[in-house]
């Protein structure tokens, strides 16, 4: 077994144990026009937003959720 007990290697990695994240990475396409942005939007945040403007290239959006005691972001 390596050394740490499966912790990642730091100075002190007592203080707590490590907790793995699984990362999802999802790509929302469509014409325009349709929501993407907002569906995006209100999954990261919560609501929808009051108004938008077009989005031109690429958009990115981030968020952390725990499911039955695991990390997904």
């Amino acid at each position: 077994m390596a050394a740490g007990g499966g912790r990642p290697p730091g100075p002190d990695s007592s203080l707590e144990p490590y907790v793995q994240t699984r990362i999802f990475k999802i790509i929302v396409i469509g014409d325009s026009n349709v929501g993407k942005t907002c569906l995006t939007f209100r999954f990261c945040g919560g609501t929808f937003p009051d108004k938008t403007e077009a989005t031109i290239g690429v958009d990115f959006r981030e968020k952390t959720v725990e499911i039955e005691g695991e990390r997904i972001k």
